[in-house]
């Protein structure tokens, strides 16, 4: 019988070493949730195509939350100083804005809105199995597909599993690699993942493909 260590760096290597999303089920149980940690934000995530930026996820509890919705589609960014209209810039936008306060132009069907957030901390929110299935089979495949994680340390007591590892690869639209660091921790049960708490080191992370971190009292 399989240790849970041995189940953890067989998970990594199979699911993500070797872009085998088809074991996810082998190592994670179907009411596995992933427990996210605090942090400080908008609040949504964007699909980004070659023409687009389209909502894709509204954080629960999160200052996006009742402003924008899954499937608007940004026209333009702006912050205190400037305005980013076309595509890249729009990204480019996201990643360096200054302040606290984002406006945005959004096509919802269509209709032309201007929304404004302000970031703010959010709590952690749990994702189902399923989502958490689908998140990471984007993350390595559309956004980051050369992704490759080495495990550095592991340690287990129990049923519980902490891992700290390291991730690398090149963002599939910022053309930029980088390398960042994570400490998972895995509670197994009956040889399967069913719950974590991933910490990955998200300032390396950001810097790396080109965000702007900005002071919370700038």
């Amino acid at each position: 019988m399989k240790s849970n260590v041995e189940i953890i760096r067989e998970t990594l290597e199979q699911v993500v070493n070797q872009k085998n999303i088809d074991a996810w089920d082998e190592f994670f149980s179907p009411d596995y949730i992933a427990r996210s940690a605090p942090f400080i934000g908008m609040g949504y995530s964007t699909n980004s195509s070659e023409s687009k930026h389209v909502i894709s996820f509204i954080t629960p509890g999160g200052p996006a939350e009742g402003v924008l919705q899954k499937g608007d589609e940004l026209l333009w960014v702006e912050d205190q100083e400037q305005r980013w209209a076309s595509h890249e810039e729009i990204a480019q936008g996201i990643r360096s804005y200054r302040g606290s306060n984002l406006k945005l132009g959004v096509l919802r069907g269509q209709e032309t809105l201007e929304v404004e957030l302000t970031r703010d901390l959010i709590q952690g929110f749990d994702t189902d199995n399923d989502q958490a299935k689908a998140e990471m089979q984007e993350f390595m495949t559309e956004q980051i597909p050369d992704l490759s994680v080495e495990i550095l340390h592991t340690i287990a007591e129990g049923d519980i599993v902490a891992c700290f590892m390291q991730y690398r690869g090149t963002h599939a639209r910022f053309k930029r690699e980088a390398i960042w660091r994570e400490a998972w921790f895995a509670r197994l049960s009956e040889g399967k993942i069913v719950e974590s708490w991933p910490l990955p080191d998200i300032d390396a992370y950001c810097r790396q493909f080109g965000y702007r971190l900005i002071s919370p009292d700038t």
